[in-house]
């Protein structure tokens, strides 16, 4: 398994932080995860999947991805919306 950079949600808390697999791995086996369920949690991550277990929620951080014109400001749509009705 090869390392990655993963975004991770605690669950019940708003802030997600940035981390790699090796550490999460680590984690994951002290909380019981067994080797087959880790290939599988690595798997679905590496093929864009967001996974939950033990109270996390995982997912691959793409830091190619380029999101320029799919991601917004929340107030760059307020002045054509308004000339809809």
């Amino acid at each position: 398994m090869e390392n990655m950079t993963l975004r991770v949600n605690i669950e019940g808390k708003e802030e997600k932080v940035d981390t790699d697999w090796f550490a999460i791995m680590a984690t994951l086996k002290k909380r019981g995860v067994d080797y087959d369920s880790l290939l599988r949690i690595h798997a679905e991550l590496n093929a864009g999947l967001k996974v939950t277990t033990r109270r996390l929620t995982l997912a691959k951080f793409n830091q190619d991805m380029n999101l320029g014109g799919i991601i917004r400001e929340a107030g760059a749509y307020q002045g054509n919306a308004q000339g809809i009705c």
